[in-house]
């Protein structure tokens, strides 16, 4: 009996002491300041080698800085990100769980596995009296910027979530590229653009446009150009072309000026690193990161302004492509990759303009009596060596990058293949682009010279990276899912999780 007493004292004395600590954490938690300024930071297919291979990049090529900044922040953790259905999971549900903090099927937005919508975090800052940005390198209506506002079973209702947009007053400020289309409703992104500003939306066109942009504005759209789906590449930026860093310079500027007193939440996507890790791209892919970074440069800025009041989370909604960080025999030669001047889609428009059939000429109206076109010069395909000057020239073989002759055999085959000497297929389409199968093939090898190796040009179930700083950044630690990540921004902002 004085046995089983004293188990039982021992067991209330534990019990007691872990309620004590439980509320005198929970007043500590109480106590601790809360957010003002939230930063939400989306690399779209960001994959945790592929910030690792874009510092290698940097250091070796000089096209970045030595250190990615947001992989040196103090938290640095990881997170899973399977959907409700898959394994492997696709932006809009990826996108979902980062924005409500519920897991749903592979396709979804905004609704659960029985397709009720769910709430975001920016209705819930939204609700709370805070400011709600959204910036995008690619369309507006995308997957991923979708997930915080619109509420549809299909992530390629293009329409529908374009419309709730227009007429929801949940996001203040939104930056993107365009609209993506429905091409069987016969609507293009001018038709939506028009709707916006007959909602009040205040729609502004190239960076050279942003400094018009007045924080009286109830609402307000900044897009990359006119008739746009995305932004160029960073490797293929020209002079006077809109970058993300310019969205969120704008965004940060209108939301302060707006929402100093009450606070904001902007969500910033870099977008096109997913569209380079679809077409195993590896240059790309790095400079993108890069992009990414420089936009968070700005974000940087700001926090130094306000320490004791921003919050900054940089995560991916899923890796894209299976990048590997060496591609056998123990070596890397990443300085081998600044022989790559462009993207692989650039480089395959380049090589179709320089050796591929013009398009068959258009028959014109009734003039000079004829109704013709004059007659085109005969095409003739280019020859081998042409190609390889191309090569040389563009992507480095033969030159600075070594090509052995196993190699260069099959690149003649393909070479065949593409004008039409051999049978086979002359094209690689990935998801968001169709190349030249031989140019693509070349940067493939280029990559692999360089020592980075993809598996292939889809998602895998990596985890991902979950990168935070500012205020209260430990609590951040606690995460494994890419679900919880929302519900402890919202925590620690105050927004109230609506439901």
């Amino acid at each position: 009996m004085k046995r089983n007493f004293r188990y039982f004292s021992m067991v209330l004395a534990i019990i007691l002491m872990v309620s004590s600590v439980s509320v005198s954490y929970g007043k500590k938690a109480k106590n601790e300041p809360q957010v003002k300024y939230v930063f939400y930071l989306i690399g779209d297919g960001m994959g945790i080698n592929a910030v690792s291979g874009t510092e290698i990049y940097n250091r070796y090529t000089g096209n970045g800085p030595e250190q990615v900044n947001f992989l040196h922040f103090p938290v640095r953790t990881q997170v899973n990100t399977n959907s409700a259905s898959t394994l492997v999971t696709g932006s809009a549900a990826a996108g979902t769980s980062l924005a409500t903090g519920r897991k749903t099927y592979t396709g979804a937005i905004g609704v659960d596995t029985e397709r009720n919508p769910i709430s975001s975090i920016a209705e819930w800052a939204k609700a709370s009296g805070a400011g709600v940005g959204i910036a995008t390198s690619v369309a507006i209506n995308h997957a991923t910027p979708a997930a915080f506002y619109a509420h549809v079973s299909n992530r390629d209702s293009y329409d529908a979530i374009t419309r709730q947009f227009i007429h929801s007053d949940v996001v203040d400020f939104a930056a993107g590229a365009g609209f993506l289309t429905e091409r069987n409703l016969g609507l293009d992104a001018t038709f939506y653009e028009q709707e916006a500003r007959g909602e009040g939306v205040k729609v502004f066109y190239g960076a050279e446009s942003f400094g018009n942009v007045k924080t009286e504005y109830d609402r307000v759209l900044c897009l990359g150009g006119k008739d746009l789906k995305e932004l160029p590449f960073a490797i293929d930026r020209k002079e006077g072309d809109t970058a993300l860093k310019d969205f969120v310079t704008t965004g940060i500027d209108y939301l302060y000026g707006r929402y100093a007193e009450e606070g904001f939440f902007f969500m910033i996507e870099g977008g096109k690193i997913d569209y380079a890790g679809h077409n195993d791209d590896a240059a790309s892919c790095f400079r993108e990161i890069n992009d990414f970074a420089e936009a968070l440069d700005v974000v940087l800025a700001f926090c130094d302004q306000h320490p004791g009041e921003t919050l900054i989370v940089v995560t991916a909604d899923h890796e894209t492509g299976g990048l590997a960080l060496g591609a056998g025999e123990y070596k890397m030669n990443p300085e081998l990759l600044a022989c790559q001047k462009m993207s692989e889609n650039e480089l395959t428009s380049k090589f179709r303009q320089a050796f591929m059939p013009p398009p068959p000429p258009q028959r014109r109206g009734p003039r000079n009596g004829q109704g013709m076109a004059p007659p085109q010069p005969q095409w003739t395909p280019p020859t081998w060596e042409e190609v390889k000057e191309f090569l040389k020239v563009n992507l480095g073989l033969w030159d600075t990058v070594p090509v052995d002759k196993r190699t260069e055999e099959r690149f003649f085959e393909t070479y065949q293949t593409t004008f039409g000497a051999k049978e086979g297929e002359s094209e690689v389409r990935s998801l968001y682009a169709v190349n030249t199968r031989l140019v693509s093939d070349a940067v493939m090898y280029l990559d692999r010279a360089a020592g980075y190796q993809w598996a292939h040009g889809a998602h895998t179930g990596s985890p991902v990276g979950l990168y935070v700083s500012g205020v209260r950044a430990a609590e951040f630690n606690s995460c494994s899912e890419n679900t919880d990540i929302p519900l402890v921004i919202a925590r620690i902002a105050g927004y109230d999780i609506q439901h």
